[in-house]
C-alpha cells in the first residue's frame, strides 16, 4: 500500500514514542511508499533533523539522528580494528563528519555493510 491514514499521530518505529504525523515531527512524513507499517513513522531524534545546519560534531549527530549515529559509530570500531596501527591512529584523529563520510563511501562501494 502506498498511502496510509492516521489519526494525526504515529508511533516512532525506532524508539516507540508517539509523535504528531506531520513534516516537523515525522521524518518520513509524506514518503511514498511509506517505509513503515501503517500507524508508524520515525521521530526526529531517531531519524535525524535534516534541517540542522553546521559541521560541528553535534550538528552532524543531530542531522543523523540516533539511528544514523548508531549505524556509523558501530562501523568506526570495525574499520579501525582492520587498519594498521598508523592508519588506525589517523582515523581516530579525524573529525566525526569525516569518519561518517569514509564509512558511507565504504558502504556505497560494497567494501563494508
Amino acid at each position: 500500500m502506498d498511502t496510509y491514514e492516521s489519526d494525526g499521530w504515529v508511533r516512532c518505529s525506532c524508539c516507540g514514542s508517539d509523535i504528531p504525523d506531520d513534516a516537523e515531527h515525522n521524518v518520513d512524513f509524506g514518503t511514498v511508499p511509506n517505509p513503515h507499517d501503517n500507524g508508524f513513522g520515525m521521530c526526529v531524534e531517531c531519524g535525524g533533523d535534516k534541517k540542522a545546519e553546521g559541521h560541528t560534531e553535534a550538528d552532524v549527530k543531530r542531522r543523523l539522528g540516533w539511528a544514523g549515529r548508531t549505524f556509523y559509530e558501530a562501523r568506526f570500531e570495525v574499520l579501525a580494528k582492520n587498519l594498521n596501527p598508523n592508519n588506525a591512529a589517523k582515523f581516530a584523529a579525524l573529525p566525526y563528519a569525516k569518519k561518517v563520510v569514509i564509512v558511507a563511501q565504504l558502504v556505497e562501494k560494497g567494501a563494508m555493510i
